[in-house]
């Protein structure tokens, strides 16, 4: 018969039983851990240093989902419901544009205003005025009869009125006044 040799066969690794860790106080300090107590414990145990550990910061707990938002208007992460706040150079910068807004709103009315008056040009306006001292006891309603004796009296108080910005028809001895040349 033919023999074969016998082989030792290697047996399969049995793992071995796991050896339950010495439980550790709750805070482990300097003082309390000896060298000898650090060789006992194995290599779970590591000496702390003279610093302090810092407190962990809580989480957060996480926001429940708020009203959904339009598509194409996202807001960026950390943005809050609060109202927009405005800094020291956002406010003059705002200031500023209101100013000028004001600014540019006044020419423009200043300038229709100048456009739009039937003001006479220099040239044509003396060619047919004259300029009259009002004597003493005169009135306007004199001053316009002796002016133009053949235009009705009311129309002439009236252009002398325009002619030399009167806000009244009370006139005075000695005020200076353009009348139209009768």
């Amino acid at each position: 018969m033919n023999a074969m040799p016998a082989v030792a066969m290697p047996e399969p690794a049995m793992p071995e039983p796991a050896m339950p860790e010495p439980a550790l106080p709750e805070a482990v300090t300097p003082e309390a851990v000896t060298p000898e107590a650090a060789l006992t414990c194995g290599s779970n145990v590591r000496l702390l240093h003279s610093r302090p550990v810092p407190p962990s910061r809580p989480v957060p707990p996480s926001r429940p989902a708020s009203r959904s938002r339009p598509a194409g208007r996202s807001r960026p992460s950390g943005a809050a419901d609060a109202p927009l706040r405005l800094t020291r150079r956002g406010k003059v910068v705002v200031a500023a544009a209101a100013a000028l807004l004001v600014a540019t709103l006044s020419l423009l009315a200043a300038g229709v205003a100048q456009a739009t008056s039937h003001a006479l040009s220099p040239h044509a306006a003396r060619q047919n005025l004259v300029q009259v001292v009002v004597r003493p006891g005169q009135s306007l309603w004199s001053v316009a009869e002796s002016a133009d004796p053949d235009q009705d009296t009311r129309a002439v108080i009236q252009q002398i009125i325009d002619l030399n910005a009167l806000s009244s028809d009370v006139v005075s001895a000695g005020q200076q006044l353009w009348v139209p040349r009768g």
